[in-house]
């Protein structure tokens, strides 16, 4: 450990230390301090088109506010946001786009989301200082100071027709603090600029791995650890020997520039080879906690439909903790888990003015503030950002659980359009990971990856479920899956039961798909420019035909099913 890196690591944890003390006060007052935020978001873009079309400047109130801008979607901003990326200033916001922020584009097209300097200065002091003091705070006895393995990226996908870069939130925080980068990750900046998923993934692992003090790994979502996990298993052959050399096999195409640069940095290293060499010998159960002994923490962001990789993490790194760290968005950075042994987020009540919209019970329709939301109550979010989006639905539905002072504690619980709901049963995402949860662990399958999809061409309709699997199944076998998932719906959203039960749907379809079929759903999804760390498989498809060719090309013909049964 350099001392810059301890230096780093101290001065974060004391920064930390400093904005932890405002986020009590903060959420002391959530709704003043939510209240102030949004009269700031107004002055500070009245002269903006958008603040001159609505008069910012005369509104006075929070009721006036919300009489006089009516909830929107990123529909309403498409033409502002065009124009934005064309060069135009004072549109939306009056200060100058520092870069657009794509989203993911799991739930329909990709959006364009401005962001601002000030604004990721807003969010960074709590992702880059007080993240790393509850981690301190909750892993102090173990804590080492050691770097970290970060499955991250700070590549550009392109630019705006104005000339405004366009990457995703992810990696336009990075470059904020690339001269920090060597000192607090394993993995060399001519890594992150690596645009190839399975390339990068390689050479982060061999950075990594040439680290027996590492600390944690992180990645924005689980599913990227998992991929980590998985390539490690399955190049670890190529891994040992490229320690054991000091140099990248020539099967990794990274271009002879780049090879030159990276191996400069690698020398041969036989003793860790023989040690890797003889942990991976034993097999891969723990792998993580045998050639990494020094591991505190995985940080990313699991629950919800994330939860179906847990089981999977947990096998390779022997149940090592993880933390699901922060709930934000492209739109805005919506909250912060002060836990490490729950998956809870506090709103922090500063980074956006934040509205709530019923999605049941007797306030369905009413949009609530901050202060006005009940234990138990689930809700859409409504925010009103820093970076030009007013009152906007991101999308998310979420589940009020606890309060931390005043503010409230939320749970993320599903995307708004990845819902099955051919006969108004609203079979949510939440549902879908209980019932495949408990489905693959009764019948002992291991899963890689699913999608699913309406299916109206028989009477009555019925969902259809792509599946990936590491076994293979006896035709019987998948019957009988269809029927014990069928089951599990039923026990998790029982609207689908009485559906079920009512012939107004038909019993789900399981149709088995050829290893590797997700490697290549990913790889698609990133021609579209995705970050290749941003990657989320959609759980709900229907007009993505890139997506659905891929999957009708992959299909296991069920004369095909090997005799392996569950």
């Amino acid at each position: 450990m350099s001392i810059i890196s301890r230096m780093l690591y101290g001065s974060t944890i004391f920064g930390g230390a400093v904005v932890k003390r405002k986020l009590d006060r903060y959420t002391r007052n959530c709704r003043i301090i939510n209240e102030k935020v949004l009269f700031k978001i107004l002055r500070e873009n009245s002269k903006s088109e958008i603040g001159l079309k609505h008069d910012f400047k005369s509104i006075k109130t929070v009721e006036e506010y919300k009489r006089r801008l009516p909830i929107t979607e990123y529909k309403d901003y498409e033409d502002y946001i065009k124009r934005m990326a064309m060069g135009e200033k004072n549109i939306l916001i009056s200060e100058d786009v520092a870069y657009f922020g794509h989203t993911s584009g799991t739930t329909g097209k990709q959006k364009l989301i401005p962001v601002t300097k000030s604004n990721r200065r807003r969010n960074s002091k709590y992702m880059a200082l007080l993240l790393n003091k509850f981690c301190y705070d909750n892993f102090k006895k173990d804590w080492n100071y050691g770097r970290g393995l970060m499955i991250a990226d700070i590549v550009t996908t392109t630019y705006s027709k104005g000339g405004i870069p366009i990457c995703s939130a992810t990696s336009g925080g990075m470059k904020g603090i690339k001269p920090l980068l060597p000192y607090l990750y394993t993995s060399p900046i001519e890594v992150m600029e690596i645009e190839d998923r399975k390339t990068a993934l390689y050479l982060h692992l061999l950075f990594g791995l040439k680290d027996n003090k590492l600390m944690y790994i992180s990645g924005v979502f689980i599913s990227s650890v998992l991929d980590l996990l998985r390539t490690l298993e399955e190049r670890h052959k190529d891994l040992v020997e490229d320690i054991r050399k000091g140099r990248i096999n020539s099967q990794i195409n990274i271009g002879e520039t780049k090879r030159q640069s990276l191996n400069k940095l690698l020398t041969p290293d036989a003793a860790r080879a023989d040690e890797l060499e003889a942990e991976f010998v034993k097999g891969f159960k723990g792998i993580v906690r045998r050639v990494w002994p020094s591991l505190v923490y995985i940080a990313t962001v699991t629950g919800a439909n994330f939860s179906i990789y847990d089981e999977k993490v947990n096998y390779y790194t022997d149940s090592i903790p993880i933390y699901s760290a922060a709930y934000g968005a492209t739109e805005a950075m919506v909250g912060i888990n002060p836990y490490v042994d729950k998956i809870r987020y506090v709103i922090t009540p500063d980074t956006a003015f934040y509205e709530f919209i019923p999605v049941e019970g007797s306030e369905t329709g009413k949009v609530l503030r901050l202060d006005e939301v009940k234990l138990g109550g689930k809700y859409e979010i409504v925010v009103t950002s820093y970076i030009g989006l007013y009152r906007y639905k991101i999308g998310d539905v979420v589940r009020v659980v606890g309060f931390y002072n005043s503010c409230p504690e939320i749970e993320f619980l599903y995307r708004k359009k990845q819902i099955l709901n051919m006969v108004a049963e609203k079979t949510t995402e939440d549902h879908i990971t209980s019932a495949i949860t408990k489905t693959i662990k009764q019948l002992n399958l291991n899963l890689v990856d699913y999608t699913s999809q309406p299916d109206i061409s028989v009477t009555p309709g019925r969902y259809v479920f792509y599946f990936e699997f590491r076994d293979s199944l006896y035709e019987y076998d998948v019957r009988r899956f269809e029927k014990v998932l069928d089951e599990e719906i039923k026990t998790s959203n029982p609207a689908y039961g009485r559906a079920r039960n009512g012939n107004k749907l038909a019993r789900i379809k399981v149709v088995l798909l050829k290893p590797n079929t997700f490697n290549l759903i990913k790889d698609a999804l990133l021609t579209g420019g995705i970050s290749k760390n941003q990657v989320k498989i959609p759980r709900v498809i229907t007009d993505n035909e890139k997506i659905l060719n891929i999957i009708n090309k992959n299909r296991i013909p069920k004369e095909n099913y090997m005799e392996n049964s569950i």
